[in-house]
């Protein structure tokens, strides 16, 4: 299920409308921790990588899982799972899974979206995913019947809402996501177009709406593998940095706040 996709000029007018949503500082480099980590920033506007050193007990035993897609996040009192599991026309159906006892035991997985209709099988980007108290968001990229897209979804109080597009494009994205209150962010490689370059998705109302798009990377960065954070108005992005003149790729972090 899903809801009717806002036509793809109709994000457009929403993104153009009123003054830049994010006043952004110039990127920085930053150190990633070696293994599972993930992005977080401070009321300062301060920007760091820590160490994720969650790890379930067991993956949720389910058919056609794809490893390599599965995503963990912790919340209040839960452990939150995500995960791409492959048809046998190697078409997918996104899953969220929830246990309250670290992994042991995996409660019934939801399915998110069943819409995808690709042959990717698991060749696919992983999903993204935050906690928030014990909701649970979701953002990711997919080939939906209406054309290839970043969608977003998530549970509030036990209930799955229907996911909506946050934007449409030529190819698939790798994603972030990130939430804090009645905000949500979404990072996500620009799916249109030559430029390697990051952008984010801004709502105001829970991801019901993402009614702002606005680029983080510059327009000399070659950007991919987004993370994203928030803490109240401050908002970090970060994305894997390569230069034109080539060289050793280095990952670079950007601080803003949303107005």
């Amino acid at each position: 299920m899903r809801s009717y996709a806002l036509p793809l000029i109709s994000l457009v007018v929403l993104a153009g409308c009123g003054p830049e949503p994010v006043v952004w500082s110039d990127p920085k480099p930053i150190a990633q921790m070696g293994g599972s980590s993930r992005l977080v920033v401070d009321t300062t506007g301060a920007a760091r990588f820590v160490a994720d050193t969650l790890r379930a007990a067991t993956a949720p035993a389910v058919p056609g899982l794809c490893p390599t897609t599965l995503r963990t996040g912790q919340g209040r009192s839960l452990l939150f799972a995500s995960w791409w599991s492959v048809r046998a026309d190697s078409s997918a159906v996104l899953f969220v899974a929830k246990s309250a006892d670290g992994g042991r035991v995996w409660l019934p997985a939801v399915a998110v979206d069943t819409t995808d209709v690709s042959t990717n099988g698991c060749n696919r980007p992983a999903p993204a995913l935050t906690t928030l108290g014990d909701d649970v968001y979701v953002a990711y990229s997919m080939i939906a019947p209406e054309g290839k897209g970043v969608f977003f979804s998530h549970s509030m109080g036990g209930m799955l809402h229907t996911p909506v597009p946050v934007i449409y494009g030529d190819r698939l994205v790798e994603t972030g996501i990130a939430a804090d209150e009645h905000r949500v962010a979404v990072a996500y490689e620009e799916p249109n177009g030559s430029r390697s370059q990051i952008d984010v998705a801004i709502s105001v109302t829970q991801g019901h709406l993402f009614g702002w798009h606005t680029t983080a990377s510059r327009g000399v960065d070659a950007g991919s593998e987004p993370a994203v954070a928030m803490s109240g108005p401050e908002l970090a992005v970060s994305w894997l940095n390569t230069q034109p003149s080539g060289g050793q790729p280095n990952r670079v972090v950007r601080v803003g706040r949303l107005q």
